[in-house]
């Protein structure tokens, strides 16, 4: 037991090293990676305070190591937000739009508000 808390406190501070204030990093949210960049750590905790780049600063928070990466360029999505899209809902397609772009990911909204909203992967959007 007290090597693989050995092992984690070593890992942990060689990993904290890495990570500095202005760092542009990938951070996860919900499942789904987005760039952002560490405005505050906190070595102590082992957190960091990261803000998600194209979102409001009501969005920045403390996020634990397991919850950020080095930023690696995202490839160009195919949609973007506010794009008109069809999204099967069962076996039915139906009209959505684009409300949030993640990596490999898309947020969608079903134009019926009863279908509400949920993430899809790009192979199941079609644009309008």
């Amino acid at each position: 037991m007290k090597k693989i808390v050995l092992i984690l406190a070593l890992f942990t501070a060689t990993y904290l090293q890495a990570q500095n204030v202005n760092e542009k990093v990938q951070v996860e949210s919900s499942g789904v990676w987005y760039e952002g960049t560490i405005l505050k750590v906190d070595r102590d905790k082992g957190e960091f305070y990261v803000h998600y780049e194209s979102w409001g600063d009501g969005s920045d928070e403390w996020v634990t190591p397991d919850r950020i990466k080095k930023y690696e360029k995202m490839p160009l999505a195919k949609f973007k937000v506010g794009d008109k899209v069809e999204v099967e809902y069962g076996m039915v397609p139906e009209p959505a739009t684009i409300i949030e772009v993640g990596e490999n990911k898309y947020h969608i909204k079903y134009e019926k508000s009863l279908l509400g909203d949920k993430w899809v992967s790009e192979g199941k959007i079609k644009k309008l």
